[in-house]
């Protein structure tokens, strides 16, 4: 029988995953010799090259590690799963669950779902990690989350999904005192001619482009952004419109500006927040029960409903 640990095959994927020794030991904290020598102790258990090792310039996997990293992976999930399952199904439900959130919806969201979770089981661990879209995914994938929170848009087959909302209506974000800020709803024609404020994250910035180009219009982007309050800060001082889905609790800005939502008279494909998972990786019982409570937890304008999974 082969002797390893899981400790080295976790070593291993980190390097696999960040394409670095260096960056390894910096996200695991582990010194960089004893990352070298656990995944020369694989190679010499194995018998066989793991890693390319190039200099200055990070490592590369060879055929063999290709498949042993596969493998590596699957084997550290199943530890992962039969952990917590374990520890869920003692007398006292604990274990760990790490969520990954869509970076401008995080804040508004996740912090309450994980409150009131914590308060109904306080011995599970929630970690959370925020990012944008493509970050997620491959998180996911990587097995780095359980479950991610994201807008339904520019997703593969690879993952379920649940709606955590009602389908929400992207609209239009103006200063208080635009005159289009006046009127009861707005066209996207009209928006056209004004300095737009873009939300540049993928698949937001996409999705909030496609909008208008669809309808063969092309508002000139003044400013575009990452940070969705950057995004209000900037419309706030005047500086053009927006279009967004999320919707903060306050029309003010961090700056003290306010801000008007307006509604947008364009029929356009609306938007929806969901819970995803990958489907070939059946959740532990603690993220189980982190589902159920989202399920049945109200997030606003609408009860959170099941939606079909595909």
């Amino acid at each position: 029988m082969k002797n390893f640990t899981l400790k080295q095959l976790h070593y291993f994927t980190t390097v696999v995953e960040t394409q670095s020794i260096a960056e390894a030991s910096r996200r695991l904290h582990i010194a960089q010799p004893s990352i070298s020598i656990a995944i020369k102790n694989l190679e010499d258990t194995f018998d066989q090259q793991l890693l390319i090792r190039h200099h200055a310039q990070g490592v590369s996997l060879t055929p063999g590690g290709r498949r042993f990293y596969e493998k590596a992976k699957e084997l550290l999930r199943l530890s992962y799963e039969f952990e917590q399952n374990s520890l869920a199904s003692s007398d006292q439900t604990s274990g760990k669950i790490t969520v990954g959130s869509f970076e401008s919806v995080a804040p508004l969201y996740i912090p309450r779902l994980i409150a009131g979770f914590k308060k109904v089981y306080p011995g599970i661990d929630v970690q959370l990690h925020d990012g944008e879209q493509h970050e997620l995914m491959i998180g996911l994938h990587r097995g780095q989350f359980d479950l991610a929170f994201l807008y339904d848009l520019e997703l593969d087959n690879s993952i379920r999904r649940e709606a955590l909302n009602a389908p929400h209506r992207p609209y239009a974000l103006l200063p208080i005192g635009h005159p289009l800020a006046q009127q009861p709803s707005v066209t996207l024609t009209e928006l056209s001619r004004e300095p737009m404020v873009l939300l540049d994250v993928i698949p937001s910035r996409n999705y909030f482009l496609s909008l208008f180009t669809e309808k063969g219009l092309h508002p000139e982007v003044a400013y575009a952004s990452p940070s969705i309050e950057m995004v209000r800060c900037m419309v706030g001082q005047g500086q053009g419109f927006s279009i967004l889905v999320t919707r903060p609790l306050t029309n003010t800005t961090y700056d003290g500006q306010e801000l008007a939502h307006v509604e947008i008279e364009d029929e356009m494909e609306s938007s929806t927040l969901i819970m995803a998972y990958l489907k070939n990786n059946e959740p532990t019982h603690p993220a189980r029960l982190f589902m159920d409570y989202c399920r049945n937890y109200n997030l606003g304008e609408s009860t959170i409903k099941k939606a079909n999974n595909y």
